[in-house]
């Protein structure tokens, strides 16, 4: 994300409606030092005061996000890009974090170098995975502000050179039965002589009964929309739930795996894990489970 443009728009906004950073501070209950960063570019507000700020300046998350005002047509498009920004910017984190920490092991790797690398890695690879973010983390609370009831799953996935596409399967199961499979979308990696780096987000907007998927790596950027519970009538009714991968999980090549169940049931519904799932030991009390995976190939 852009902090300057975020910054500038944020003054912008504030000096329109004739409020000084000492006044849109004492709104917030901050100081006007924090006020001034942001509008410099420096850094971003808590995530904490975002919605609060945004009612303020009487301007939408997504356009604080872009950092200018938004036209209706394209809500759409630009709620795509922040999701993606977000995600993005704490996978740059995660990246800076890794190098200060490799950094930091170089400099006594006589000593404790194996066993500090081992402790923080604990011995994975750092390719040929997928993992969700944590549900604790800033990227996370940002994405569940910008998605709907349902909240947003964000995941990371690496791959190495050998990996040229990415194919995406739903499997519908109605009363623990098997309705459909089918491949909903496959796009092709960048050719890169280094490890691919990508994201995925899955964004269920329960009230008009749809699913958004976004995956983007590498200047690679692909969206699709799937259908749920299309032939109910009283799906207002229904109670919701999911079940995604816990952890990092390794990717083999041209193996499907389930990142992610969600879960609809007018009685209620019952839990279940991704792994029951990819054994066929879908419970019959959840009305439909919607099964999203994911195959890496050649």
């Amino acid at each position: 994300m852009d902090t300057v443009k975020i910054g500038k728009y944020i003054a912008a906004k504030r000096k329109a409606r004739g409020m000084t950073q000492v006044q849109l501070a004492g709104k917030l209950g901050m100081s006007d030092k924090s006020v001034s960063k942001w509008e410099r570019g420096v850094c971003l507000p808590d995530v904490s005061v975002y919605l609060e700020l945004c009612e303020i300046l009487g301007i939408s998350l997504n356009e604080f996000f872009a950092g200018e005002d938004i036209e209706e047509g394209r809500i759409v498009k630009q709620s795509e890009e922040n999701l993606l920004g977000v995600a993005e910017d704490g996978r740059q984190r995660k990246r800076r974090l890794k190098a200060v920490i490799a950094a930091l092991a170089a400099l006594c790797v006589v000593v404790t170098g194996i066993l500090v690398y081992r402790s923080i890695f604990d011995g994975k690879s750092e390719i040929n995975y997928i993992e969700p973010l944590a549900k604790d983390s800033a990227e996370m609370a940002i994405a569940e502000l910008l998605s709907d009831a349902d909240g947003a799953f964000l995941y990371d996935y690496a791959v190495d050179k050998g990996f040229g596409e990415m194919r995406v399967s739903l499997s519908v199961y109605r009363k623990g039965e098997l309705e459909r499979k089918e491949i909903i979308g496959a796009v092709g990696l960048p050719d890169s002589e280094e490890a691919k780096e990508g994201m995925i987000a899955v964004v269920p907007e329960f009230d008009n009964g749809k699913v958004k998927l976004i995956a983007a790596g590498g200047g690679m950027k692909y969206s699709l929309k799937f259908d749920i519970l299309d032939d109910v009538s009283d799906r207002e009714l229904f109670g919701r739930g999911a079940s995604q991968i816990d952890g990092r999980t390794g990717i083999v090549k041209e193996e499907e795996q389930v990142i992610l169940a969600l879960i609809y049931g007018k009685n209620g519904i019952s839990e279940i894990s991704v792994s029951e799932i990819e054994k066929g030991a879908v419970q019959g009390r959840n009305d439909y489970v919607y099964a999203l995976s994911v195959c890496f190939g050649g």
